[in-house]
């Protein structure tokens, strides 16, 4: 049994380590926020922020003034909620189907859905498809090849099997219930906290999605928010060997632009979480409790 003395000290060393963790994973974040509101010069000049130096909104000000942000911001949330509401449907269908115990050949269904978590046909032959498709330069090119998560159809299949008894499924077919009627009124309203669950994955994974559309787009009209925080960074890299006195401000401005972006791309993202919050651990680890 360790003394109390020894068990305080152990439980302040622990504390301590826990802190340090915690400052080293959040501080980038608050570097990104004061950097954000600071004057562009000071950024340039200081490689460490602990709160925001000379502050001015000119970053802020300037990227609102860009047509093409808020044509990817737009597009970005076209992306997440019509992909995350199609992922929903798949997901949800595909979960239900895959758990329900009179679902014939379900195994063969499951070894195939399976090995698409340890192999795929790579990115030349998707961007084939889709071109077959006739889907490139369209919304749809980066919206239905990621319709549904294998490992997020697993976690459903899963949380369904645990939460949905099957003494539900017979009181409703003694009342007359059709499985759609059981799926809808029955299902979905006890699947609360997965589909909290789902909703986040889906939507961040959309809302910070870039590849496909550099993959499948051409139209600059049609590039999320991401493909041009990706462009700044290029941008900004591309003018470092040019930041002297000699400068103008225009092109520190890119130091704290991208930053700015940064700050406008996550926030819908920060708002969200905590009405899903009190779901997230509850849905994942009843999801994963079988297999």
């Amino acid at each position: 049994m360790i003394p109390y003395g020894k068990d305080r000290v152990a439980n302040g060393i622990l504390a301590a380590v826990l802190g340090l963790m915690a400052l080293a994973m959040v501080y980038p974040f608050l570097y990104v926020m004061f950097a954000s509101v600071s004057d562009p010069l000071v950024v340039a000049r200081s490689p460490l922020l602990f709160w925001p130096k000379k502050p001015t909104l000119t970053s802020f000000r300037y990227l609102f003034s860009v047509n093409l942000v808020w044509i990817g911001y737009f597009n970005t949330l076209v992306y997440a909620v019509s992909g995350t509401a199609l992922n929903l449907v798949v997901t949800m269908l595909g979960g239900y189907s895959l758990a329900h115990p009179d679902f014939r050949g379900k195994r063969i269904f499951l070894f195939l859905i399976v090995i698409t978590m340890y192999f795929s046909g790579g990115m030349i032959p998707l961007f084939l498809v889709v071109k077959a498709l006739g889907l490139l330069d369209r919304r749809l090119a980066v919206i239905l090849p990621v319709a549904v998560s294998t490992w997020n159809l697993f976690i459903t299949r899963s949380y369904i099997e645990a939460n949905i008894p099957g003494e539900l499924r017979d009181a409703a077919e003694v009342d007359g219930a059709s499985e759609l009627t059981f799926f809808l009124r029955i299902v979905l309203p006890l699947s609360q906290a997965i589909l909290a669950v789902l909703i986040l994955f889906y939507a961040t994974g959309h809302w910070n999605s870039f590849f496909d559309a550099l993959l499948f787009l051409r139209d600059r009209k049609l590039y999320p928010l991401q493909v041009y925080l990706r462009e700044l960074l290029i941008m900004e890299t591309q003018m470092d060997a040019m930041l002297n006195d000699a400068v103008s401000d225009r092109a520190f401005l890119v130091l704290t632009l991208k930053y700015s972006i940064m700050v406008v791309a996550i926030l819908p993202l920060l708002v969200a979480f905590p009405f899903v919050q009190r779901y997230f651990v509850k849905g994942v680890m009843i999801g994963a409790l079988k297999g």
